[in-house]
């Protein structure tokens, strides 16, 4: 039964990450929500059976049915992601559709900040508001420990956008996480995003690799995924 449950909030969560890529393609650009996917290269509209996620990048192969171009793995790689995302959701509960709804909207922020390098902040309204009513809710149980492990962070992250050295984006980010889940949790998401940064470095750019910019959202996301599914 458990089984069974992980697997449906899997494909959910493939589902939802497939819409998040279309949404940020689209944003501002044209119709995402009644308007039909198509191939970017032969720019034929796909059937349904062609947007399962996973399922059809494996039965076609990477490739467009029509055009036979090939289709690009960041979208496999987003759909397994979100779908891992999603997996200890309970969305027959109210807490669990407000996850939901949270989690969508971070992974669009960071499916944008990973194309673009930047974001329009409209798509964290949904994650700000939750964050924000549960913070009013929750603020008056704060312990000493709960402030000793959001504020030297907050100062550290704030320091560094001052300093240009990190994007005013992250540090929103830091504070939905912190507000909306826990300061430990927020913590531990952006040391496991750190983390996956310095590999991606040392693997990429290992020989040459100061200077370069990189964007951080899509690690806080992955660092993201990983405590929910430990939590």
């Amino acid at each position: 039964m458990k089984f069974l449950f992980s697997l449906t909030n899997f494909f959910i969560g493939c589902c939802l990450a497939s819409h998040a890529a279309v949404i940020s393609d689209r944003f501002e650009k044209e119709d995402f929500i009644f308007k039909r996917s198509k191939c970017d290269y032969c720019g034929y509209e796909l059937s349904l059976l062609d947007e399962i996620p996973i399922i059809s990048h494996l039965l076609l192969k990477g490739k467009c049915r029509y055009c036979h171009s090939p289709i690009p793995i960041k979208l496999l790689i987003i759909e397994i992601i979100g779908g891992l995302a999603y997996i200890n959701i309970s969305f027959n509960q109210k807490s669990g559709i407000a996850d939901a709804i949270l989690i969508f909207s971070l992974l669009l922020v960071a499916i944008c900040d990973y194309e673009e390098m930047e974001f329009n902040l409209a798509m964290l309204v949904p994650a700000i508001y939750l964050a924000l009513i549960t913070e009013i809710n929750r603020f008056p149980s704060y312990r000493i420990a709960d402030y000793i492990e959001f504020v030297p962070i907050l100062i550290l992250l704030t320091y560094y956008v001052l300093n240009k050295k990190l994007g005013s984006g992250d540090l929103f980010i830091y504070l939905i996480l912190a507000f909306y889940f826990k300061p430990q949790f927020a913590d531990l998401t952006f040391l496991s995003a750190s983390i996956f940064l310095i590999i991606h470095f040392l693997l990429e750019y290992k020989d040459n690799f100061k200077g370069k910019e990189v964007a951080f959202i899509p690690y806080i996301f992955i660092g993201l995924t990983l405590q929910l599914l430990i939590h």
